[in-house]
């Protein structure tokens, strides 16, 4: 018996690590080094702390529906408290896209982030064959599993849609939301079809992706932020780049001026945010950072804040027992024994 239970064990393990559950053809990569992707039943992509960039079918049904867990690289998971979505029937061709924004109910600690590619600036519109780069938790069973693709502009189906093609290496149902990134590591696009198919004609497996620059306003608008790291730890000097997903063009000159960019063991010694004026939306700028040894915060704007070393929480005191380790509503073995005693006394 325990040599069948040893084969089952081994049987179902071997089965969950086969690649059919992953994004096909890929190559694993560490979930912890890539702290802004989150996993619930799709891939998403964390931005300015609270927001999760997704499909918008995701979580629109009964057999998927919202809110759900969104599941972090360091083994915790938050409920999102509100869905900002394109997909909806209702709306017109030109509005409709398969995309959304979840939003937690607080800033996610991550020390790493990714950007947009600058929606506005028309030299960097992806062009047909350009190379990409797509990072999944695609998944036929509740284990998430990150992998990396690679695939290539193949041609486009509408100004809001790329297709992504290639012979072997492919996305798969649960990478739908995942980032499409660009060759210089910038979010172009989110795939909303994980499943793709198999073009017969160029024998390229195809899956498609929502172009950022159809939804860059409703982006915009439904973030309205700084984009950047929530939570560093280091003594010393660092300079950090952010990116603003503002509507409008804007700096953090004036709260650096009027003295609430900061507040604890942290100062702002310089850097484009506050040199260089407004930045322009999907701009990234930089912040020289100046930290001691105790707990400090940058204050981007309210409720948006990069924490700096911050101090552990301190552990709960252990509460006293009573004495003999007996809790007061608890019976010991001398009174069990008296009511045995009375019972059969009663006999």
């Amino acid at each position: 018996m325990k040599k069948q239970l040893s084969f089952l064990a081994l049987s179902i393990t071997s089965l969950f690590s086969i690649s059919s559950y992953a994004v096909e053809g890929g190559t694993s990569i560490s979930w912890k080094e890539h702290p802004y992707l989150v996993e619930s039943q799709c891939t998403g992509t964390v931005l300015a702390g609270k927001y999760v960039l997704l499909a918008g079918h995701c979580a629109d049904s009964v057999e998927s529906p919202f809110p759900r867990l969104v599941n972090f690289a360091d083994g915790s998971n938050v409920m999102p408290i509100y869905r900002n979505t394109l997909y909806k029937p209702e709306l017109p061709a030109s509005k409709f896209a398969d995309i959304a924004l979840w939003t937690l109910p607080k800033s996610a600690s991550m020390d790493k982030v990714v950007f947009i590619d600058d929606l506005n600036n028309a030299v960097n519109v992806p062009q047909l064959n350009d190379e990409v780069t797509i990072m999944g938790f695609g998944q036929n069973d509740s284990t998430p599993r990150l992998e990396k693709i690679t695939n290539s502009i193949t041609s486009t189906l509408y100004p809001e849609i790329y297709i992504y093609g290639h012979a072997t290496q492919h996305t798969i149902q649960g990478d739908s939301g995942a980032p499409v990134f660009n060759a210089a590591n910038r979010i172009i696009s989110t795939i909303y079809s994980g499943s793709g198919s198999n073009n017969t004609a160029t024998g390229l497996y195809e899956q498609n992706g929502v172009n950022l620059r159809f939804v860059k306003d409703w982006l915009l608008t439904g973030i309205n932020a700084w984009h950047s790291p929530t939570e560093l730890k280091f003594t010393g000097s660092k300079t950090i780049e952010i990116q603003s997903l503002h509507v409008n063009p804007t700096n953090l000159a004036d709260r650096q001026n009027t003295g609430i960019l900061t507040t604890g063991d942290i100062n702002v010694t310089g850097g484009t945010c506050v040199t260089d004026g407004d930045v322009a939306p999907f701009g990234t700028c930089t912040l020289e950072l100046q930290a001691g040894n105790n707990e400090g915060h940058v204050q981007l704007e309210d409720g948006n804040t990069i924490t700096i070393n911050r101090t552990p929480e301190p552990k709960p005191e252990p509460q006293p027992q009573p004495e003999g380790g007996k809790s007061g509503g608890s019976m010991g073995w001398l009174g069990l024994l008296g009511l045995l005693a009375f019972a059969f006394k009663r006999k």
